[in-house]
């Protein structure tokens, strides 16, 4: 068959240089222009894969830039080769190595800063605490919330116009009033960044006062709080962002507190199983949330295999 192909060319090429057009010729023959043009192409691709085909020489360079170097692999090689005064591209470097079976398998190792340095197995064990920017009337104002690790519910929020040890202390206080948690409890570990309102003196002595546990995220670790981050990131693109400027105060937080709402009673949740905050919440306990989940999709089956042996004893 190739040397049936490489015939064809030939010819068409012969009849071209006595004046004959490739249509005519390609009719005669009765193969199609697409076809032949196709054939060309695969002609000179191969020909050239031949001309760009690494020189004995540079397989040689390779294997002793491996043997002197065996824990690098293929794109460190080609830059210590490209050192040498010999270009190769990555790929050639990998391919001449995986030939020789010379590639070892590679995996990352996981970095011990994306492990949770907490386990949250129920509510009310550990709260996040932080602030985001929004525009009141054009200006700068700030809302801070309180939500709950194991839930994702927000417990407590404010808008301020700036943000100080007080607000810190005033929603803390809100949110275990909303829990009905008292000081004879173990109260909730509070996760925040190194905010001045933070760090001050008064929060601090706030805590230890109350008994409080209060963890301060790494320095340029927003990972540490991430699940605040993450309904920020969703309040932004949900109702903050669509607004703009909330045109004063009181609209601003009648507004915030309809999507609060909206988000911890009716809001489905990726991470939650494609549950509420609220559901989580009152249920407090995953074992039984993944119960009911599963009587849902068995209910589901069984709906759908009696629907369709219903339509079989009708047909």
């Amino acid at each position: 068959m190739e040397a049936q192909k490489k015939e064809i060319i030939a010819f068409v090429q012969s009849q071209r240089t006595q004046g004959a057009t490739i249509t005519a010729c390609l009719n005669g023959l009765g193969v199609k222009r697409s076809t032949y043009y196709s054939w060309l192409t695969k002609k000179h691709r191969t020909s050239k894969q031949q001309m760009n085909a690494l020189t004995p020489e540079e397989k040689t360079a390779i294997e002793q830039a491996k043997e002197e170097h065996p824990e690098l692999r293929h794109r460190q090689l080609q830059g210590i080769l490209q050192g040498r005064g010999i270009y190769l591209s990555f790929s050639s470097v990998y391919h001449h190595l995986k030939a020789l079976d010379l590639i070892e398998p590679y995996q990352r190792r996981p970095s011990p800063m994306k492990e949770a340095r907490y386990n949250v197995w129920q509510r009310n064990l550990m709260w996040g605490c932080d602030w985001t920017k929004l525009l009141i009337n054009h200006m700068r104002w700030y809302l801070l919330i309180l939500i709950d690790f194991f839930s994702r519910y927000v417990l407590a929020y404010e808008v301020y116009p700036s943000i100080n040890a007080a607000h810190v202390r005033h929603l803390y206080a809100r949110g275990l009033k909303d829990q009905k948690l008292s000081r004879k409890e173990m109260l909730p570990q509070v996760r925040v960044d190194r905010g001045s309102p933070n760090t001050s003196l008064v929060t601090q002595e706030f805590f230890s006062l109350i008994g409080a546990p209060l963890s301060f995220a790494r320095i340029r670790r927003p990972t540490d709080n991430a699940l605040t981050e993450r309904f920020f990131g969703t309040a932004k693109q949900e109702e903050i962002y669509i607004v703009g400027s909330y045109p004063d105060e009181h609209s601003a937080r009648e507004e915030i507190g309809r999507y609060v709402h909206r988000y911890n009673y009716q809001r489905p949740h990726q991470s939650l199983w494609n549950c509420t905050p609220s559901h989580i919440h009152e249920a407090n306990n995953n074992t039984l949330i993944l119960e009911e989940l599963d009587d849902l999709k068995e209910q589901a089956r069984s709906m759908r295999r009696l629907y369709w042996e219903e339509k079989g004893l009708c047909q």
